[in-house]
């Protein structure tokens, strides 16, 4: 599925899931901290302050995705995850709401695995 996912079109589409909202993926930024905290906390995982403030900070070795989805009256954040970008590199970090998705947990790592395939084609041409 990762060879299949356009990683251009990533930060200007959004997703249908089979069931759930439809959802919108970005590159994660340090203001979705305690987003993240939150939704890890939601699964039983404390992360650690400083580790998370290490994730969101830009590096040319690894992206971070997160999934918003329009609930009610706002953006509600839906999930997240990490990938080192190097060939065939496997999403190191994934969390979804698995309670408002079906699917994206998929959607995310397909498009995770894109992003990196992408970045290390560009890199090596």
């Amino acid at each position: 599925m990762s060879s299949a996912f356009d990683p251009g079109a990533l930060l200007s589409r959004t997703y249908t899931l089979p069931r759930g909202p439809r959802v919108r993926l970005r590159l994660a930024r340090p203001a979705d901290s305690p987003a993240m905290q939150a939704l890890a906390a939601e699964w039983g995982i404390e992360l650690n302050p400083f580790e998370l403030e290490h994730l969101l900070r830009f590096d040319r070795d690894r992206a971070v995705i997160c999934a918003t989805a329009l609930v009610g009256r706002g953006e509600t954040f839906v999930g997240f995850g990490a990938i080192v970008l190097e060939p065939r590199a496997e999403p190191k970090l994934v969390f979804v709401d698995e309670r408002l998705t079906e699917g994206l947990g998929e959607l995310l790592c397909a498009a995770l695995s894109g992003r990196a395939l992408a970045i290390t084609r560009a890199r090596a041409a």
